[in-house]
């Protein structure tokens, strides 16, 4: 029997070859588009599970309120872990984690080489009993020992070649020697740590007198528990504010909160937002567009219906029984998903790589090759089958053999409602997203083009360390001398790349403010391009430290009358007022800014992290690149120990909207396939519509009928459907745009023209795909046409 369904089937799809392409193609190109997208969402959604104790894995944080905002931190003392251990027995395991927020550099001694690392982690000897990273040489015990260093395969690739390397040393920083103990496998692309460099914990404070000092007093270190059970994390939070004497850290004051280490990458970070917001919107919009390819299958396998009726009736009439028949339609469902799931296959083999290039993606072979991955292949194969089969079998083993075989059968008439809604709703899902990809770019022109009261535009930012305190001076003015630099400055961390907060007291109420802090020299304001509106007195602050607030800092801080002369609570005396500008991504709102002028640039290179910021500002006019290649030069004259390293600062900027842009592509590339299989349907019902009313258009033709007049009849009724698409779709679109910009301080307001555009787009591709098809039918010869019939 399933022998005999199974040549049906074949026999049907050879011999409808237009439907069976549009099908097929129609359901591949779904298939593939979904498959892509949910890759990147099962892979999301899988991050560090591959530990064998994820459930059990938490990360310490504090939240902390101050002045009626909420902060929160992760950062603690050395003391904290071992005291929650000794403390809390359903704490079976900690590990403090140092990460190097910034590059490091790492120093071959064999090579002489000098490269910046980002990979690289301060950790207790437990890392590797609470984390599940395989090793290929060597022991998980190796952090014992201070200035003991653990690489990954990638490292010891780069570093050592072929060489075994196990014994051999790496200079941290150029100098400190570290002994390689141990090969970790690379760490997979659904890890949050990224790890290439691992190193003892005990080595942090052995590498200056700052970080010792650091490791014994300050919040350095990230804390991550090895629980008992997952549901013990409750009972541990309600014991942690007790330990403030034993930790010297701690206080009752604060929030304790565990956060569960596989939900950090989902979302559960500082801001509490992350990649997780992205997820249900592509899954849903995966989804969808499935489910417009199985709508596409299932509208033209019931409009051509009619065709297989009488078959259907002759069937019944000879003793075919509903399930049989049920179980014909859904072979042939079947055959149809197989071969089409097949080309998806081939389709996504070719795709993957340019879908990750576009939205700088990194996911590894072994994920697509993991059982739970193939599971959802195979499931995702026999639910559109199901779905593709169900509503085709129904319609067509349901016909009455008697009506059928007594011709009272009309052409069209079964599902024709369900047919429009599906293609209502095809159309409303491509105009949706037509106007969320329009409203997406125009947020992100506006973001990139947004007046920030800063000049960003061939402005050189180098990293500079304290190995140049003794350099700086002339390094600086050798840039700064050279034709085609404009202006030279400093600052203690990067624009655009993070920021420090200092707590001061406001004035008026004497409350707590959190006021965000950057460090610079004198030349920053003019280098820059930022706006006084109370320029500092010359001759008063020429040998001086003093502060530059912006106007947001002088409202939050509630600095009453001339705020010139006046100190803030950290003794700092305020000097002029500087125009708000921004510091920070731009779809946040700006925030008060202490900008703490020095007069000597080296005591930056000695402020927080023993880091900075060098810009320098090119003409535009001059060589660009012959300009960063002669900086570099003068860079490695004056610093042997690093390695010369640069971004332009526009990168830095547009670096703060990369969810926006990586939005952007995807809604594009969402539209598109939406667009594409929506007219592929239309297409397949069209010519449908106008093989069935063949005989219409001939009588029609002979009675004098006009070209237009035909091909404005068969298209009255699908624009008529565009047209009640336009009307649901436009609602939708708005509304969860108003929601998605929400999000942003400074946003658009969704203009008009985006509407008027969507819905033109719209009625334009449908009238396109429709007019091939009827100007064709219309173009037929009348006496062909009643010949044929």
């Amino acid at each position: 029997m399933l022998k005999n369904y199974l040549k049906i089937a074949l026999r049907t799809l050879v011999h409808n070859k237009t439907y069976s392409v549009i099908n097929i193609a129609g359901l591949a190109l779904g298939m593939a588009v979904s498959v892509l997208i949910l890759i990147f969402v099962m892979h999301e959604l899988s991050f560090d599970e591959f530990h064998a104790n994820h459930d059990r894995i938490f990360r310490l944080k504090a939240k902390i309120r101050i002045d009626g905002n909420d902060l929160q931190m992760t950062g603690f003392n050395q003391r904290v872990g071992p005291a929650l251990k000794t403390s809390e027995p359903q704490v079976e395991e900690f590990v403090r984690i140092k990460e190097s927020y910034e590059k490091v550099v790492i120093k071959s001694p064999a090579t002489g080489q000098l490269f910046y690392e980002k990979n690289f982690l301060f950790a207790d000897p437990s890392f590797f009993s609470v984390f599940s990273f395989r090793f290929k040489e060597g022991s998980s015990r190796t952090l014992d020992k201070p200035s003991t260093l653990v690489i990954s395969e990638r490292a010891a690739q780069k570093y050592f070649g072929a060489a075994y390397p196990i014994g051999k040393t790496l200079l941290y920083d150029g100098k400190h020697p570290m002994q390689i103990t141990g090969i970790i496998e690379n760490a997979p692309s659904n890890s949050t740590f990224d790890l290439d460099f691992i190193t003892a914990a005990s080595t942090f404070p052995q590498l200056s007198a700052q970080n010792k000092d650091l490791y014994g007093n300050e919040g350095v270190f990230t804390t991550y528990l090895l629980l008992d059970s997952e549901t013990s994390a409750g009972i541990v939070e309600k014991g942690i504010g007790k330990l403030s004497s034993t930790t010297d850290f701690l206080d009752k004051d604060s929030k304790y909160v565990l956060d569960q280490f596989s939900t950090i990458h989902l979302g559960n970070n500082f801001e509490g937002v992350g990649v997780g917001r992205m997820i249900p919107i592509f899954a849903g919009i995966a989804l969808l567009i499935l489910f417009l390819a199985l709508f596409n299958y299932m509208s033209l396998t019931t409009a051509r219906s009619t065709l297989r009726a009488k078959e259907v009736g002759v069937r019944k009439v000879v003793g075919a029984g509903k399930k049989g028949l049920v179980a014909q339609f859904y072979m042939e469902s079947i055959l149809v998903c197989v071969v089409a799931f097949l080309l998806s296959f081939l389709l996504v083999n070719l795709l993957m790589q340019p879908f990750y290039n576009l939205l700088g993606l990194r996911i590894d072979a072994s994920f697509l090759l993991s059982p739970q991955f193939m599971v959802f292949l195979g499931g995702l194969l026999i639910i559109t089958a199901l779905i593709a089969g169900s509503y085709p079998a129904l319609v067509l083993s349901g016909f009455a053999p008697l009506q059928v075989l007594k011709g009272r059968f009309s052409a069209g008439q079964s599902g024709t409602a369900v047919r429009k809604t599906f293609m209502v709703f095809q159309f409303t899902v491509s105009i949706a997203l037509i106007v969320c990809s329009l409203v997406v770019k125009d947020q992100l022109t506006f973001l990139q083009n947004k007046e920030l009261g800063l000049y960003k535009d061939q402005v050189l930012a180098i990293p500079i360390t304290q190995s140049l305190t003794n350099n700086y001076f002339p390094l600086r003015n050798e840039i700064r001398d050279r034709a085609g630099v404009t202006g030279v400055s400093a600052t203690n961390s990067g624009l655009f790349k993070g920021y420090n907060i200092w707590f001061l007291k406001n004035f008026t109420t004497q409350k707590d403010v959190g006021l965000i802090t950057m460090v610079a020299d004198k030349n920053f304001v003019k280098t820059l391009g930022l706006k006084l509106k109370v320029a500092p007195q010359a001759g008063t602050y020429k040998n001086r430290n003093y502060v530059l607030l912006n106007e947001a800092a002088i409202k939050e801080l509630g600095v009453k009358g001339n705020p010139v002369g006046q100190k803030l609570g950290d003794g700092d005396e305020i000097a002029g007022i500087v125009s708000d500008f921004h510091y920070n991504s731009p779809r946040e709102g700006i925030r008060g800014l202490g900008l703490y002028v020095m007069s000597d640039t080296t005591n930056i290179l000695r402020y927080g992290n023993s880091s900075g910021v060098m810009y320098a500002r090119l003409d535009p006019k001059a060589d660009i690149k012959a300009n960063v290649e002669a900086i570099g030069k003068i860079f490695k004259k004056y610093e042997l120990s690093k390695p010369f390293e640069y971004y332009f600062l526009d990168d830095a900027f547009n670096e703060t909207f990369q969810t926006e842009v990586r939005m952007s592509k995807m809604f594009s590339l969402f539209t598109g396939v939406a667009i594409f299989i929506a007219c592929m349907g239309l297409f397949g019902l069209v010519t449908f519509t106008a093989e069935t009313r063949t005989r219409e258009i001939g009588i029609r033709k002979v009675l004098g009928a006009s070209v237009a007049g035909i091909v404005t009849l068969l298209s009255k009724d699908f624009i008529k459907l565009v047209l009640l698409s336009i009307v649901f779709s436009l609602p939708i679109a708005w509304y969860f745009m108003e929601k998605w910009l929400e999000d942003f301080s400074y946003r658009i307001q969704i203009p008009v023209w985006i509407y008027l555009t969507a819905s033109l787009a719209a009625i334009i591709i449908a009238l396109i795909t429709i007019s091939f098809q009827s100007i064709r039918a219309a173009l037929m010869n009348p006496v062909e046409s009643l010949k044929r019939e």
